[in-house]
């Protein structure tokens, strides 16, 4: 896969999505947090699950994948949010 076109000469080249998990009453976790980073240039894909993980993760994986990444790293896009 690719990255998807745009007009103006953009593209899509990433995809990042959140579950928020679920707490139970007593504030223990019934469902996790999880993150998914879905890179359309190399095809990586990176998953994280727990509270602090996520957090940290989506804090810093749009600055730090694009400066690893091994596709384009000069093409300029639009990320989905």
């Amino acid at each position: 896969m690719s990255a998807y076109p745009l007009p103006g000469g953009r593209a899509i080249t990433s995809a990042l999505s959140v579950k928020l998990g679920r707490q139970t009453r007593d504030g223990r976790w019934a469902e996790q947090p999880a993150a998914k980073y879905e890179c359309l240039i190399c095809e990586t894909t990176d998953i994280v699950r727990g509270a602090d993980e996520v957090r940290s993760f989506v804090a810093t994986i749009r600055t730090t994948h694009p400066g690893n990444c091994p596709g384009a790293p000069n093409q300029q896009g639009a990320q989905a949010a």
